[in-house]
């Protein structure tokens, strides 16, 4: 790692930890040896640019943002952690991720580099943003904010440069585990979560809702007659069934709403604080949305949806995906295309 002896005459502490970093690159198998490297990293730019602070964000794809990592020169982790920039809201990131080049401003008055609650929490008035690369691939930004004395240069440029991309092979692993995990938990045609997540989010939701005292209403929703569609029409046709009943789903229910792909034709929403009826007005949105769509080849489509709520439906904490289904089921034998609720009535 050669670097400029401009940043580095007179500075132990940058020499200490730029000799540190090639052992630490060598030895990262965990997310927080990743952070350990960027904090390394961020301390030798920040220290040898004379900069307020530096600081990482990784590019998510999942999320199509750019996120903190905990690990900074100058912020606290607190503040890092809680960085979420979509894309096209931040110009500096944007343009380092897009273009895999430098972005210097001196002028950030006038600019909406940062968003404006961190650009007031950093005193923002100098910026260098730099691209973080691996292996071809752009993971993130470097951000060296608020340099001391004459603006940046380039060989200020190039000192960032030369560290910065040992950060590269770090997030990389941080952009696998993000991909592996999630992976894990998701459906891989809908993108919802699978069955596996769904139960373990049930039971942590349950759990703060018996603590809270807060209503939460499941529902379970069937997509009507998928084997004939996959018998008549093949598997593709299928495949864009579920996933239009996936996008009703996102489109009808609040951001809090966790929705999953729970069996072949099956699906679940668990809705936090939503009331009985909450929950049957946005499940009445899902089936209005697929009944009004014109689907070729089929015609049409139908749901039936079955859907509980605690405490209001009288049904134990531990039954209400079951409750759910049984509602769903009955809606299935008393015609299809309708939304079944669970009432004290039906539960008793």
């Amino acid at each position: 790692m050669e670097v400029s002896r401009k940043h580095l005459n007179g500075n132990e502490r940058v020499h200490r930890l730029l000799g540190l970093l090639p052992t630490a690159l060598q030895s990262i198998y965990s997310a927080s040896q990743v952070h350990q490297v960027a904090e390394r990293a961020c301390a030798a730019i920040g220290e040898g640019l004379g900069a307020q602070t530096a600081f990482l964000l990784w590019y998510s794809d999942s999320e199509r943002a750019f996120v903190g990592m905990p690990s900074g020169y100058g912020i606290d982790d607190a503040t890092l952690s809680h960085i979420h920039l979509p894309a096209g809201m931040c110009a500096a990131s944007d343009y380092a991720f897009v273009h895999n080049k430098p972005y210097i401003s001196d002028q950030t008055d006038e600019e909406e580099l940062l968003t404006s609650a961190l650009r007031r929490n950093l005193r923002l008035t100098r910026l260098l943003t730099l691209p973080i690369r691996d292996e071809g691939h752009t993971r993130g930004v470097l951000h060296v904010v608020n340099k001391q004395g004459k603006p940046y240069d380039e060989a200020d440029v190039a000192f960032a440069l030369s560290i910065a991309q040992a950060c590269g092979a770090a997030l990389s692993l941080l952009h696998y585990r993000h991909y592996m995990e999630r992976l894990a938990i998701t459906d891989g045609l809908t993108g919802l979560f699978n069955r596996y997540h769904t139960e373990t989010v049930l039971d942590e939701r349950t759990h703060l809702a018996v603590q809270n005292q807060e209503a939460l209403s499941v529902a379970v929703v069937y997509l009507d007659h998928l084997k004939y569609i996959n018998d008549t029409y093949g598997y593709r046709t299928g495949d864009r069934a579920l996933l239009s009943v996936a996008r009703a789903l996102q489109k009808s229910v609040g951001h809090q709403a966790i929705l999953a792909r729970y069996a072949g034709d099956e699906f679940v929403a668990v809705l936090p604080g939503a009331s009985l009826r909450e929950a049957q007005a946005q499940m009445q949105a899902v089936r209005d949305l697929i009944a009004q769509e014109c689907w070729e080849p089929v015609g049409s489509l139908s749901v039936s949806i079955g859907v509980v709520s605690y405490p209001e439906s009288a049904v134990p904490v531990d039954q209400l995906l079951s409750a759910a289904e049984d509602a769903a089921m009955a809606a299935k034998r008393h015609g299809r295309n309708q939304v079944v609720l669970v009432t004290p009535r039906c539960a008793a």
